[in-house]
């Protein structure tokens, strides 16, 4: 029996560009789709959208605690209470904070789905992350719960953030923590209401927040208008969002297998030396 042609599965350029758009098929390579539910050496820098924690800088500045802050096309950092934020594609990916270091000890791939397989930078997966099953069997008492609250799961969304006085700006937010939830339900209903990410945008403020003896500040997303994709505007910025996600992906990928390399020649000794 002959074979049929392969299956090509058309750019994400090339679906944004069609004549007649396959909406479903953009939102699951955007990372919109609600099916995704199922070391900075690896990345062409974008600007960071975050929100500012600290009260003075390293030099003893005042800094504008709990407002957005963003580099702009000229590498100055600004503060804003608000901003206009436009999602143009999410990624999900998992990561372990060291205190010591003060940097990420491991980190996934970035990837669209949850069904994927999130490989890591220390050579396991999702950083060692436990399903809800698996860290319901361990004892009240065990060390790896604590281990455990150290691996994060951040929704990565690639954007343009802008301001009366700052043009759209290319970065990337790492929506975790408070930040998760906020920004997983705003992008399901723009699923729900069949709308692509890129063609809304929303007012991002913050929210003052109080948990025991602590503060801290969470998004506030509040949406704001419909825009047309522009083509010949918007695929270049959207090309090098998902540049900045392969780059990151080969890395990690690399630093697996060098990793899963390292464990197969430790595995060897070790075989070697139980059979002297």
């Amino acid at each position: 029996q002959a074979r049929g042609k392969p299956k090509i599965t058309p750019s994400l350029t090339d679906l944004v560009t069609a004549d007649k758009a396959d909406t479903s098929a953009i939102m699951a390579m955007l990372g919109q789709s609600s099916d995704a539910g199922g070391s900075t050496k690896s990345v062409d820098f974008l600007p960071k959208l975050s929100i500012e924690h600290n009260t003075e800088d390293e030099e003893g500045n005042t800094l504008p605690r709990g407002q957005w802050k963003f580099k702009d096309s000229s590498g100055d950092w600004q503060h804003t209470k608000e901003l206009t934020f436009r999602p143009f594609l999410r990624r999900y990916m998992y990561t372990v904070w060291d205190n010591a270091e003060q940097t990420y000890g491991s980190m996934t791939i970035q990837a669209a789905s949850f069904g994927d397989e999130f490989f890591d930078n220390s050579g396991g997966i999702r950083c060692g992350k436990l399903g809800k099953k698996e860290l319901a069997l361990l004892d009240p008492d065990d060390p790896e719960r604590t281990l455990q609250a150290n691996v994060k799961c951040a929704q990565v969304i690639y954007g343009t953030a802008e301001t009366d006085e700052i043009a759209a700006t290319p970065v990337v937010w790492y929506a975790r923590g408070s930040n998760f939830m906020p920004v997983a339900d705003w992008i399901k209903t723009l699923e729900k209401q069949g709308k692509l990410m890129f063609n809304t945008r929303a007012k991002l403020s913050t929210l003052r927040q109080k948990y025991g003896g602590n503060i801290y500040y969470k998004s506030k997303i509040d949406v704001k208008d419909y825009v047309e994709f522009d083509p010949a505007a918007d695929v270049p910025i959207l090309e090098k969002f998902v540049e900045s996600v392969n780059s990151h992906n080969a890395y990690i990928e690399s630093e697996y297998e060098d990793a899963r390399g390292d464990f197969a020649d430790a595995e060897i000794v070790e075989a070697l030396d139980s059979n002297d």
